[in-house]
């Protein structure tokens, strides 16, 4: 019991150190940001809070569909502070400070979800130049990181849903249950954001195209806090968008994923570094008086190490190829009635392929996971400025488990 005990104050403490890291840096930023430059500084500070109230199905889990448990839940599931500051003319400093239920049923500690530095070497236009941690520039869903703009409560499957692979332990051949020490990925990091160096621009008279490409530290599905390879990961997206009514975009993401852990100690750096991730992803956008439509599709393929789970530390055995599809199409309407309301319904497929092997002794395909559809309603309305109030319906159905992973949620995103 003492031991546990221990466990836990010392897990307690390192958690509240990690709170009070953070809070430091921040303190630090915005000394640097009020004194650097009074006379051209400008800072702005706000935040975003939301607040839950959800009932789900019995194998609720943030790894199933971002829900703590089965349980009715009143809790916060995203907490964000925002401070945006002008160095001078051409340089300025973003950072979210963010503390979410990401990993299970408590808050985690307070980390930097967003935290860079931003150039713009030219008055007349819009190329900048970003180094730090930023938006993930890949999809649709880019640009509905914040709840404020994302009309539905919950992410789409490709975000949220967890596959049965590890940048730890690579292919997971058995179940795993989010929150454990072996953990899936998703199709894209569910937090949504990276580290490395972004171009971003928007060109034409009626900017009609515009690009933001990045080399980051991991590909899409993965994120690391510090370089594990010598070579970055490229990451990226290009919309057309000729008509104010209609854009098309391209997404796409490719490199290693793997991240340096002693699961996956046997494996030298360099073979660690060819096991990648590649991403593609095409969406569409149409407007038309009081509707939005949105489709998209996303294809992923993993090249993964398989580990005998029984050796300490894990011994390599050979390896995988995994790939799934992620299908998507919402339509949105505001009603002319009632400014501010609307309503809305997602239907979503992600479609997992076959797992691949490859060893000296043997080739072999198997079935790597299961299919799951999903549907949501949602309704919401702008009570104020910054104030959503929304509700919905998420049913989900699958061709593996059957899982009881329906959930009824309202949510209230207050920004102030």
């Amino acid at each position: 019991m003492g031991d546990r005990a221990a466990n836990f104050n010392s897990k307690e403490l390192g958690r509240h150190a990690m709170q009070y890291k953070t809070l430091y840096i921040f303190i630090v930023m915005m000394e640097l940001l009020f004194y650097a430059s009074p006379a051209k500084a400008q800072v702005q500070i706000g935040g975003l809070a939301d607040f839950e109230i959800r009932k789900a199905g019995s194998d609720s889990s943030p790894y199933v569909n971002q829900t703590p448990n089965g349980n009715w839940s009143i809790y916060t599931p995203y907490l964000r502070l925002f401070v945006n500051g002008n160095i001078s003319e051409k340089w300025f400093v973003s950072a979210a400070l963010q503390s979410d239920h990401y990993e299970g049923n408590h808050l985690s500690p307070l980390f930097f979800s967003v935290m860079n530095i931003n150039y713009m070497p030219f008055e007349t236009s819009s190329f900048m130049v970003t180094a730090g941690r930023f938006v993930t520039p890949y999809g649709a869903y880019s640009n509905r990181v914040l709840s404020s703009e994302n009309p539905f409560v919950h992410l789409p499957l490709s975000h949220a849903s967890g596959l049965p692979i590890s940048k730890k332990h690579g292919t997971l051949y058995n179940d795993v249950e989010y929150g454990d020490d072996v953990q899936g990925l998703t199709m894209i990091y569910q937090r949504m954001y990276t580290q490395g160096i972004l171009l971003k621009d928007r060109l034409g008279d009626n900017e009609w195209l515009q690009y933001q490409m990045a080399a980051t530290l991991s590909a899409a599905s993965s994120h690391f806090e510090y370089g594990e390879h010598p070579i970055p990961a490229l990451t990226g997206r290009v919309v057309f968008q000729p008509v104010v009514w209609g854009g098309l975009g391209f997404s796409f993401s490719s490199g290693p994923f793997m991240k340096r852990d002693d699961a996956n100690i046997s494996l030298t750096d360099d073979q660690l570094k060819k096991y990648t991730q590649t991403l593609f992803g095409a969406d569409l956008q149409l407007s038309y008086h009081y509707f939005t439509f949105v489709a998209s599709y996303n294809w992923s393929n993993w090249e993964a190490p398989y580990f005998d789970p029984q050796t300490s530390p894990r011994e390599y055995l050979w390896d995988d190829e995994v790939n799934a599809q992620h299908l998507s199409a919402e339509l949105v309407t505001d009603f002319a009635f009632l400014p501010g309301a609307y309503a809305g319904i997602r239907l979503e497929r992600l479609i997992t392929g076959d797992l691949t092997s490859s060893a000296d002794f043997a080739y072999w395909t198997r079935s790597w996971s299961y299919d799951r559809d999903r549907i949501e309603f949602t309704t919401g309305i702008k009570l104020q400025r910054n104030v959503i109030l929304k509700a919905s319906y998420l049913y989900a159905t699958d061709d593996g488990p059957d899982l009881d992973d329906n959930v009824f949620a309202i949510q209230l995103s207050a920004g102030f």
